[in-house]
């Protein structure tokens, strides 16, 4: 018997596919059409009537006594938010979780602070802010800072450097944070956001530097995965022991590293988190571009490296491009990067920080932080009233 003929094989296929073609097109189409939907449900029914996001500014008196955790304290009172969504309210009506954006800018040396907060949750995010920081003025910003720049950065007239920050290992492993960057000697906190104060306050005409994290409600998914890599542990040195016995047979067997490992795993599992995506822009005038300026703000990003997790450029959302067409390659990564900033756009891959490791990177400057730069309230405001509305 010879070989089957190309004619002969796409017979075949022609025959396997008449009889299936109502299995294969409405699988093949479902992956073309269902980003299409999510995309459509999300941003025209979802943002365009009921989710309404609010930009706030926050405006801070000069002798205020602010505190990481004080901010630690705002970040989990916000997972008020949440709320039960499902499968069919998020496919069909595109619901998703209320998320937050907490941004530092600098503008040709000054330095503001924003919150994007969706309308439903402004009052409880100004109850929150005010309960901790209750001599800080808070209103709905005249207009969004990105409206002072041009639509078609990078171009002739001005640079742009950008990046999305990722972390390198599993989001059950944390980052140093700032209950261990206290100088114990000093006493003081040895603050990573002081670099990006202090460099928004030396730029000079015609330069932008936009810092964000963004932080959505969290499913709590990645805790399945820190349980699962300490039962790897476990199991990889045969120890069955309760967790909670910090003092047991745990200690005694597992090599000092791994039990630091599990504890701090252990650590960031016990408090509440955020899926969070984390941006940095630096945007200037062509004449004025400094290029020293990546590496100071990288550079501040660094001191959060811990022995098991730290913070690496994502290299789909970087600025950066060699070889084939990379300047044109430049010029899109940078316009999708800017584009994803100006929309607040979390909807993409985004990692679990918990709330001690969102506080250490957005906070306000702390006592021992002379920041000339921000613009400070020449006089306390009146607290928050007590019966102050939440949203439900």
């Amino acid at each position: 018997m010879g070989e089957p003929s190309v004619l002969n094989i796409l017979d075949i296929i022609g025959t396997v596919f008449k009889y299936t073609w109502w299995i294969i097109l409405p699988l093949g189409l479902y992956s073309i059409f269902r980003p299409l939907w999510a995309s459509y449900v999300v941003n025209i029914l979802f943002f365009g009537g009921e989710i309404n996001q609010t930009l706030l500014q926050i405006k801070i008196p000069k002798d205020m006594q602010a505190s990481p955790k004080a901010m630690e304290n705002v970040l989990a009172g916000l997972l008020a938010a949440a709320r039960t969504i499902t499968k069919y309210h998020n496919i069909m009506l595109g619901r998703i979780q209320d998320y937050f954006s907490f941004e530092i800018v600098g503008q040709e040396g000054d330095v503001s602070f924003y919150i994007l907060a969706p309308a439903r949750s402004v009052r409880l995010a100004e109850k929150l802010f005010y309960s901790q920081f209750p001599d800080v003025e808070i209103s709905v910003a005249r207009e969004d800072y990105f409206k002072r720049l041009p639509a078609t950065i990078p171009d002739d007239n001005w640079g742009m450097w950008g990046a999305k920050v990722i972390l390198d290992q599993e989001d059950c492993r944390p980052l140093n944070t700032y209950p261990m960057m206290e100088d114990r000697i000093a006493g003081e906190l040895v603050d990573p956001l002081a670099i990006i104060f202090e460099a928004m306050g030396t730029l000079g005409p015609g330069e932008h530097l936009i810092y964000q994290v963004q932080a959505s409600v969290d499913s709590g998914e990645w805790r399945k995965k820190g349980e699962e890599e300490i039962k790897k542990i476990m199991e990889k040195y045969k120890v069955g022991v309760d967790l909670t016995d910090e003092e047991g047979v745990m200690t005694k067997t597992l090599p000092p590293h791994e039990v630091d490992l599990v504890k701090a795993i252990n650590a960031k599992m016990s408090k509440p988190a955020f899926a969070t995506q984390i941006l940095l822009v630096y945007v200037a005038r062509k004449e004025v571009y400094n290029g020293i300026m990546p590496s100071t703000i990288s550079g501040a990003l660094k001191m959060l490296d811990s022995n098991y997790n730290n913070l690496i450029t994502d290299k789909y959302y970087s600025t950066t491009a060699y070889y084939l067409f990379a300047k044109n390659r430049r010029a899109f990564r940078s316009r999708r990067l800017f584009k994803l900033m100006q929309d607040r756009d979390i909807q993409g891959t985004a990692n679990v920080l918990n709330v001690e490791e969102l506080a250490t990177l957005f906070h306000f400057p702390t006592p021992m932080m002379k920041v000339p730069s921000v613009p400070r309230l020449d006089s306390k405001t009146a607290p928050a009233p007590s019966n102050l509305p939440v949203a439900e």
